[in-house]
Order: structure tokens, then C-alpha cells, then sequence
């Protein structure tokens, strides 16, 4: 059971980021949301094309990855975890190269940041959850 809800909430939590593919003018208000295609830290270094491309296989991996890892956990592999970890830290380099970028506010999105590193603790330092506990 445990593997059923862990897995089918990995793919929810893929299929969120897909916010940050769009950015959309909200109709009601004079306010844009989703990611900006800018970099506080990037914009310094590279062109506007190259960031785009840099954040759209970001934010891509990031999709594949967890959605990925929701059906790898799902089929009842143990490679899910791998994959989840490294899905986890790549948005978290996303959430760092584009944090001020993120409309209408940054703060919306603090709950991304938060699960990677929940995820990343509880994947790799606790162990948990355990195959026993997944897959019985």
C-alpha cells in the first residue's frame, strides 16, 4: 500500500513543476505566473536563449524524473530511490539558479524547495522507507 500512495504522490509532484514550463499572464490581476525564463545568477553569464534552454531541461528532467520515479516505484524496483534523489537535488540546483525569478512571488513556491530537501533526508540519511515497508 505504502508503494501505491509514495508512488502515485512522486508523479503528482512531477506533474506540479509543469508550472514552471508555462508563463502565463493571470487574467484577473496584472501579474504573470511561472518562471520568468531569467536567472539571478545566470543572467550575468549567459544569453537569454541559453538560460531559456538551460531552465526548460531543468524543469523537463525534473517532470521526467519524478514522474519516473512514481512508475519505477509503482513496477516495485528499488531504483526508484536513486532516481528520486538525484530528481530531488536537480530541483533544488532549479530552485536556486531561479528563485527570484518565479512570479507572481517567490514564497509561493517554498513548499518545492522544502520536500526535495525532505526527500533527500529522509532517501539518504534515514533510509526511509525501507523495501520491507514498500513492498511487504
Amino acid at each position: 500500500m505504502w508503494d501505491i500512495l509514495i508512488g502515485i504522490l512522486l508523479i503528482l509532484h512531477g506533474l506540479i513543476f509543469i508550472m514552471f514550463l508555462v508563463y502565463v499572464k493571470l487574467p484577473e490581476e496584472n501579474q504573470y505566473f511561472g518562471w520568468s525564463r531569467k536567472s539571478w545568477l545566470l543572467d550575468k553569464i549567459l544569453g537569454e536563449k541559453v538560460i531559456k534552454i538551460i531552465g526548460l531541461v531543468l524543469w523537463s528532467f525534473i517532470i521526467g524524473g519524478f514522474v519516473a520515479s512514481g512508475i519505477v516505484l509503482l513496477t516495485g524496483s528499488d531504483v526508484w530511490s536513486l532516481l528520486t534523489i538525484i530528481t530531488s537535488f536537480v530541483s533544488l540546483l532549479s530552485f536556486l539558479l531561479f528563485w527570484p525569478d518565479l512570479q507572481p512571488k517567490p514564497k509561493n513556491f517554498i513548499l518545492g524547495p522544502i520536500i526535495a530537501v525532505g526527500v533527500i533526508i529522509a532517501l539518504l540519511i534515514f533510509q526511509w522507507p525501507t523495501a520491507a515497508i514498500l513492498f511487504g
